[in-house]
């Protein structure tokens, strides 16, 4: 098991170059599902550090940060804080040279991108972050790439011609195609058993290609 309180105090640590600090200690988010999920190979540790700050990073753009108290509405601060989680993140990945997953975060950040710029329900966003604990688990599982993007193919596709998505039961559909050795937990989380995070909306900082998606 990783360490979870050493992963919150990592990301606390991080978010107070941007202004005070949250009332309350971060909680975790995807990090857990997708320790659950993977096999607990080397680098294991990594990935989920990399994935909550990626997930803070999101959190600044589009959310409510975790880490800090500075207000969603200080658009300059939240958007260069949100850079920077991203940043910090996809470099622990990078740096294992696991090209696969990061093209597959990097797909992820697109699409919540266009989520957002058409004020889809939240619980869209969710749904693809959880389908991607289950890529990134798959890939290094040794899923082909171009498998575990399978998703994200079928979203711009759909995004591409104008058409709604169903984007919780299309990445339903998606993730029993990546042969993880344990889906029970990436069931769970897509068919909403899981509890969600509170996280309070913020204002888009771009707009997306007009396209209708739903959770």
């Amino acid at each position: 098991m990783v360490d979870a309180a050493a992963v919150a105090e990592g990301l606390s640590a991080a978010g107070l170059a941007f202004g005070p600090p949250a009332a309350t200690p971060a909680a975790l988010r995807w990090g857990p599902l997708f320790d659950a999920l993977d096999g607990h190979g080397d680098g294991h540790a990594d990935y989920v550090s990399a994935v909550e700050l990626i997930y803070e990073g999101y959190l600044f753009h589009y959310r409510q940060s975790r880490v800090s108290a500075t207000p969603a509405d200080a658009r300059e601060t939240t958007l260069l804080a949100g850079d920077f989680f991203y940043a910090r993140g996809l470099r622990l990945i990078a740096a294992r040279g696991d090209a696969a997953a990061v093209g597959l975060l990097a797909r992820l950040m697109a699409a919540c991108s266009q989520l957002r710029g058409v004020g889809a329900p939240f619980a869209a966003d969710d749904a693809l972050w959880a389908y991607t604990m289950g890529g990134l688990a798959a890939l290094r599982a040794g899923t082909p790439a171009a498998t575990a993007a399978g998703l994200f193919e079928r979203f711009d596709a759909a995004v591409a011609d104008g058409v709604a998505v169903d984007v919780r039961g299309l990445a339903r559909a998606e993730a029993r195609r990546l042969g993880l050795r344990d889906a029970a937990p990436l069931e769970r989380e897509l068919s909403g058993e899981a509890a969600a995070a509170p996280a309070a909306a913020a204002p888009a900082s771009a707009a997306a290609p007009a396209a209708a998606a739903g959770s």
